[in-house]
Formats: C-alpha cells, sequence, structure tokens
C-alpha cells in the first residue's frame, strides 16, 4: 500500500480497504473515514497489530479506532485534552470514553488519560506504536508543532511508528492560524523530505503522493454538507486529509527555528500568541507592521481583523471602527469566514450595522461556511431587520436558519431553542401573543435546564402572558362599556320597542 498519500475516493476500490472500513464501522466515503480506515491498514500492513504491541494515541476523543486498536493490541492508551471546552471532539470526562465504544472491545487493554501532546507524559522509548488523526495541526503554532514531534520521537521505541493523519491544503495559498496550521506542500518539504528537514530521526516511510483521481467524488464541495466529502472549501482554500507513516531510526538533533516560514507568517502568529498571552499591546505593534508592509487582501483582511481583537480588548472602539472601515473594500472579494464574521461583529459594535449586515450575507452564501457559521449568520441578519422594525423579514431569517437543523443533529440541539426564542419575540414585537405563547414554551422544553437562556425564556413567556390578560381585561372593559351605551342609547330603546311587536304580533297570529 502507499502509506504517504492523500485521501482519494478509488481507494475505496481496494478490497482491503473496503474490509478495514467494515472493520471500524465506517460506513460513509468521507475523508474522516479515510483517515481511520488508512492509519488501522497502514499498521496493520507493518506489523504492528499483532496482540503484543503498546499503542499510544495523540487527541484521538473517542475516535473507533480507540477501540479497535483494544482487539488488536496489548495496551491502548487514549490521550486528549478531555474535559476542555476548547474542542467538541474532547469535551467529555475520561471515564466517558470508556463507554462510547461503537462496537465489542476488550476494556481491560484501555487506559484512558486527559494529556497535552505537547508534553506527553511518558517515558523515553517507551511505546512501540503511536497514531492521531487530524490533530497534530491544532497547536498554537509551529514551535509548539515542532514540539510534538520531538514528544512523539522521544517517546516511540527504536523502530517504532508514528501513523498520523492532518488536513492538508492543496491549494498553493499558505493557510496558518492559531491551533489551525493546515499542511500543504511547503510545509511537507521544509519539515519532513527536505535535505535538512526541521522533523529529523524519523524515516519517511514512502515519499507523499499528491496524485488524486478526476472523479466527480473527489472535487472540493461546500463545507456545510454533511457526509459524502473528499475535499471541501475551508475559509479561502481547499482542504483534503494527509497521512504520514514515520519510523523512529536517528536522533532528533535539529532544534527549531523559523527561518523556513516567510515572514509576514513568523510575525502574524507572533501577534497570535501575544494576544493569548495578554500583551495586546505587543499584539497590535506587530499587526501594525505588517500594515506598513505590501500585502494581499487575503493577508490584508487577516491582520485586520486580529487588529481589531487587539485594539477592543484594550478598549479603543473608535480605533476599531476605523480598522472595520478600512478592512471593508477588501471583504468584498475575500472569501473567509474566519475572518469575516469576527469583523462583522466588530461592525455591530461599533455602530456600523449596515456594513455588519452586508458581512453576514456575504458569510451565508460563502461554499466554505459550514452549518453552524451560515446559521449564525442568518440569525444576525434577523436581528438586523429586527432593528428595522421589519419583523415580517426578520421571521423569514429565522426560518431559513431553522432549514438547516438537521433532525436529530448537534445542530438541532444547539439552536432549536434559540430559534424557537427568537420567533416567540418576533411574534410578541408583532402583537401576536397566542403564536409568542406557543413558541416561547417550545423554547422552554428544549432550553438547557436552570441555564440563564432558560430563565429568560420564562420572563418573556411571564411578559408575554400578562400582556394577553392585559389585553382581555380591556376587551372585557370595551364590551362592558360599549354594552352601557347600547342600553342608554335611542337606538338601543328603539331596537328594544320593535322586538317587542314582533313577540306580540307573534302571539295574535
Amino acid at each position: 500500500m502507499q502509506f504517504c498519500k492523500i485521501a482519494d475516493i478509488t481507494d475505496w476500490q481496494d478490497p482491503e480497504f473496503q474490509e478495514t472500513a467494515k472493520l471500524l464501522y465506517c460506513g460513509g466515503k468521507d475523508r474522516k473515514a479515510w483517515e481511520f480506515i488508512q492509519v488501522y491498514r497502514g499498521l496493520n500492513q507493518l506489523g504492528l497489530l499483532n496482540g503484543e504491541t503498546q499503542i499510544l494515541g495523540l487527541g484521538v476523543g473517542h475516535e473507533c479506532l480507540i477501540y479497535a486498536f483494544t482487539n488488536v493490541c496489548r495496551q491502548v492508551i487514549a490521550t486528549d485534552l478531555y474535559e476542555s471546552q476548547e474542542w467538541a471532539t474532547a469535551a467529555m470526562a475520561v471515564n466517558d470514553v470508556y463507554e462510547r465504544n461503537p462496537f465489542p472491545y476488550q476494556r481491560d487493554r484501555l487506559t484512558v488519560k486527559h494529556m497535552d501532546m505537547t508534553q506527553i507524559a511518558f517515558p523515553d522509548n517507551s511505546v512501540d506504536a503511536i497514531w492521531s488523526c487530524c490533530a497534530v495541526e491544532h497547536v498554537n503554532n509551529f514551535r509548539d508543532l515542532h514540539r510534538v514531534y520531538r514528544e512523539i520521537h522521544r517517546v516511540l521505541k527504536p523502530g517504532g511508528v508514528a501513523a498520523l493523519t492532518t488536513e492538508f491544503n492543496v491549494t498553493d495559498r499558505p493557510s496558518y492560524e492559531p491551533n489551525l496550521l493546515f499542511t500543504d506542500r511547503v510545509w511537507i518539504e521544509q519539515w519532513l523530505t527536505g535535505d535538512n528537514p526541521l522533523v529529523q530521526g524519523f524515516e519517511l516511510l514512502d515519499q507523499p503522493n499528491f496524485a488524486i483521481a478526476d472523479r466527480p467524488e473527489n472535487q472540493p464541495v461546500p463545507r456545510r454538507q454533511p457526509e459524502g466529502t473528499i475535499q471541501i472549501y475551508c475559509n479561502d482554500i481547499v482542504l483534503n486529509s494527509i497521512s504520514f507513516f514515520l519510523r523512529k531510526t536517528g536522533d532528533f538533533a535539529r532544534p527549531y527555528d523559523e527561518s523556513w516560514l516567510p515572514r509576514f507568517w513568523s510575525l502574524y502568529l507572533s501577534a497570535c500568541d501575544a494576544y493569548r498571552d495578554g500583551n495586546f499591546a505587543r499584539a497590535e505593534s506587530l499587526l501594525s507592521e505588517l500594515l506598513q508592509t505590501p500585502l494581499e487582501p487575503r493577508l490584508r483582511v487577516r491582520v485586520y481583523r486580529r487588529l481589531a481583537d487587539a485594539l477592543y480588548a484594550q478598549g479603543n472602539v473608535d480605533q476599531v471602527r476605523q480598522v472595520c472601515k478600512e478592512a471593508l473594500p477588501d471583504c468584498e472579494t475575500f472569501q473567509d469566514e474566519d475572518q469575516l464574521m469576527p469583523l462583522a461583529t466588530y461592525c455591530e459594535l461599533v455602530g456600523l450595522p449596515d456594513e455588519a449586515h452586508t458581512l453576514y450575507r456575504t458569510v451565508e452564501q460563502l461554499p466554505s461556511s459550514n452549518a453552524y457559521v451560515v446559521i449564525d449568520s442568518r440569525l444576525k441578519q434577523a436581528a438586523y431587520y429586527e432593528a428595522q422594525g421589519d419583523f415580517e423579514t426578520a421571521l423569514d431569517w429565522v426560518g431559513k436558519a431553522e432549514q438547516e437543523l438537521l433532525p436529530g443533529s448537534d445542530l438541532e440541539i444547539k439552536y432549536k431553542p434559540k430559534v424557537y426564542f427568537r420567533t416567540g419575540f418576533l411574534y410578541e414585537k408583532m402583537g401576536k401573543l397566542g403564536s409568542a405563547v406557543r413558541f416561547y414554551k417550545l423554547a422552554i422544553e428544549l432550553a438547557p435546564p436552570h441555564s440563564e437562556f432558560q430563565t429568560n425564556c420564562y420572563r418573556r413567556l411571564t411578559e408575554t402572558l400578562q400582556k394577553q390578560v392585559k389585553r382581555s381585561k380591556e376587551k372585557v372593559r370595551e364590551l362592558e362599556a360599549l354594552n352601557q351605551w347600547m342600553q342608554g342609547s335611542k337606538f338601543w330603546k328603539l331596537r328594544s320597542q320593535m322586538l317587542a311587536l314582533k313577540s306580540l304580533w307573534r302571539r295574535r297570529d
């Protein structure tokens, strides 16, 4: 098999690949399933799934490989930043991982630990194999990434193998963000395959194969598409997955240096580090320095967004407003939802609602926007029309947001209560109190119990019910006044006399 390659739909034509997919319960044909199949298949071909191996997983959440490896390895250690709020795949208690198995497994062979992969708490030369699927690139900067590879090298036994997959940027446009250091061809050459690579002491089992079949299934698709995707639009690039199999053969001799990285990205990531450390003035200085140099729009918008972060953190609202205005011309053609959404939020905060609305409308239409971003942008557009007093249009946009909620999905759990609440609020504004009450009650049923959101739902429901009671009392008073008027009016007396005469005539007949 080819060990180091990018995902391709034609890989499923291989009978062994298909059998591995069945074993792992990977029914879908997408790049995430491909990663699990590729790692399992590669380690199996290398003879490491022999019942005697001690294997360590880095950033593995509750993925299927954890449980599959217990059936073919002596010991499996699954690690991640469990109970973290930053990554949905790790936002669970350590003990919960033992219960998330999709098929039977050898529980006594599994150990689950909370662990940072930049500081692996294992002795030197202690494990036979390491695996990690799309996790190693989710670190703050390249210095941390180098530390991850150094740690992998340290804990592997001589001759041990690391089976890694990462998200791969297939374009020639680098995209390096904190926690999203997407691998690309330049990175691979500088870190793995060049004459003096940054990662040393490893043998790459074969040269990376970047070829991909010209098949419809391999064409990039919008990020919001739920399944069956090999390549997706993400930010202003296209992502696939790539696998590397590295065998430990020597010393990890080379320390990290950043000479390989273009000056823009070095300063940019340094500014992000400064911001994360709370040194907002330093971040502002580095980003302002970048703006003094000629930059293509895709880079300039990134700098504007991060500069807005630094300025807002220092309370410089007027400067944030100026940054937003300067960024807007580049935003007209730029396609990166991760930059445009924060800039739209800042436009709202500094009193530029029309500009914010334009950015939200742009983001909603981008093929790189995932379903979460699409829903958020539609709800923001609803809020814009609500502020204009156009409640009917606002209600339409809330309905469009609801259309993205697949039944039973995480999206539905997160957004359905918000959609119901916003619908109820708009009906309340429109004076349709009965409909408002109905949607507030639905929101309360789905809201997290005892949460601030649920309390707010109860508050709005109470106020709406009070409005209904008040309206009912007003109607009663109106009816009573009308009745009194009619009883004292000449018309009422004449009508009573006519009815009396009719009754008399009927009796005579």
